[in-house]
């Protein structure tokens, strides 16, 4: 029998945040899971939009199950936010980009690469904020994308105005007058977040405790797991050189538009 003045000391439990992915699908937090796994298996880079995107782990009709996301989604949708004075501002921007204010009518379509679709979003509705970090629901939409935007894309029409001009000699023929005339015909509406761990300057996000042997997950200690913070993750592609910090985007849901569609501006 072991002298019990010679046993070892007992050890300290350390955290392993690699363990995380095994309490989120304890808890059915599948998404969570797979997005954080691509996190760890991905090459060091933390700039997100170096990283190769996330296409098909997040998707709207999973997003609009969660009331708080649902309720955005359903306000944008109602106050049809594409045609608001900022929403219009844009476009007229997009639509200058595109080298579509010319003579004669002009297409422009829904953008389907992820980078087209950054660069020509009009609109967007911040889903989270403070308090629902604070307060809110611990779930697989918070493990997955915590506070995340939804994002809007046009495709439509936009049409030079002609008015015709009397000349000395011949017909009257038509001159453009400076007037365009939009119509949006389709609205296509995605999600977009980072996933990644940085912070500002200063500052080091909670992410809550998590106990790695019942499996829970806390705001606090009294959760008996981890405190967990994002410096933990930063700390943690140091010392193993690797993890990869990328863009997650959902499929996009289009919305048919054929009545209260147009605008019309001056250049």
């Amino acid at each position: 029998m072991q002298d019990p003045k010679k046993q070892s000391p007992k050890t300290t439990p350390t955290l392993d945040i690699t363990k995380i992915p095994s309490v989120m699908l304890a808890n059915n937090w599948q998404r969570g899971a797979k997005l954080m796994e691509r996190w760890f298996a991905g090459a060091a880079n933390n700039v997100p939009a170096s990283g190769p995107p996330s296409t098909d782990i997040v998707t709207m009709d999973w997003v609009l199950s969660f009331s708080r996301a649902r309720q955005v989604y359903d306000t944008l949708v109602a106050e049809r936010i594409w045609m608001n004075d900022a929403a219009r501002r844009e476009i007229i921007k997009l639509l200058t980009r595109k080298n579509t204010l010319s003579n004669g009518s002009h297409r422009f379509l829904i953008p389907r690469m992820p980078q087209a679709m950054d660069d020509e979003a009009i609109q967007f509705r911040i889903v989270g904020g403070i308090m629902d970090m604070l307060i809110g629901p611990m779930d697989d939409l918070r493990a997955s994308l915590g506070n995340f935007t939804f994002r809007l894309v046009l495709g439509g029409n936009v049409e030079a105005e002609m008015a015709e001009k009397e000349v000395k000699s011949g017909p009257p023929i038509k001159m453009p007058t400076g007037n365009y005339l939009v119509t949006i015909e389709e609205v296509g509406i995605y999600v977009r977040d980072s996933y990644d761990f940085n912070d500002r300057p200063g500052e080091d996000q909670d992410l809550g405790n998590w106990n790695f042997e019942t499996n829970s997950v806390g705001r606090t200690s009294l959760n008996g797991g981890f405190n967990v913070h994002n410096s933990d993750f930063r700390n943690w592609r140091s010392s193993n050189g690797r993890s990869c910090d990328y863009i997650v985007y959902s499929d996009m849901r289009i919305l048919k538009q054929s009545t209260n569609n147009t605008f019309t501006f001056k250049r």
